[in-house]
């Protein structure tokens, strides 16, 4: 069951129950340490997770916020951090093309985008337009729907879990990016594809989408 903390009315969803066993080793990367990629490195230290990150600043300049996150939050340049599996894209919507040219492939990369954007992109899904510039990119549209106050926050609240939605073209990584929003805490919800129900958590036509901003909890297990 999903309830819904501090807004009104009710909305009808269902929690997707996902497949989690696949953790295994893979590695984490956070790219982009303003307030959102702070909030989500507070998620992995929470847990224990090692997490890299970087920005277009150098290691040592995030080193001190990343020491004072936890021990498990490991500064790297921006090349070193795209090495990971599973990339969480924080920055500024404007800047995803700047860290696309980082890497000249990006294929068999899980890429979670965390960013939004009220730019007019001629009614696409601001995530289709980043799956675009990042070929061969696993998109997984996730984490993008919480400010980072609330980001930053335990997501476990009287005995709920907080609600992270997912979108995807590719089923492929789904299951991988549930695994890993269950590890952190969370409790998975697909939406299904970018242009269907992911647009539930963009913005279209300056308007936000009506999942966005919304602090959702599954109760029980």
């Amino acid at each position: 069951m999903i309830s819904r903390r501090k807004a009104r009315g009710c909305l009808a969803l269902r929690a997707t129950h996902f497949n989690t066993d696949r953790k295994g080793n893979m590695s984490y990367a956070i790219i982009g340490f303003g307030a959102i990629g702070q909030a989500l490195a507070r998620m992995f230290a929470r847990k224990g997770i090692e997490v890299a990150v970087a920005s277009r600043h150098p290691p040592e300049a995030l080193a001190p916020q990343a020491t004072a996150i936890g021990p498990t939050i490991v500064p790297k340049t921006l090349k070193d951090a795209l090495e990971a599996d599973i990339v969480l894209l924080a920055v500024p919507y404007w800047q995803h093309q700047e860290v696309a040219k980082t890497r000249a492939s990006w294929k068999g990369k899980i890429v979670i985008d965390v960013t939004n954007t009220l730019d007019d992109l001629g009614a696409l899904p601001s995530s289709s337009v980043i799956a675009r510039a990042l070929p061969g990119a696993q998109l997984v549209k996730a984490f993008n729907h919480l400010p980072a106050r609330v980001l930053a926050e335990d997501p476990a609240v009287n005995g709920g879990r907080r609600v992270v939605f997912l979108s995807s073209d590719d089923e492929s990584p789904i299951a991988t990016v549930a695994a890993l929003v269950e590890q952190l805490g969370y409790a998975p919800v697909n939406l299904g594809k970018i242009a269907e129900g992911g647009q539930l958590v963009q913005a279209r036509n300056g308007v936000w989408g009506p999942l966005i901003f919304q602090d959702l909890f599954k109760n029980g297990q």
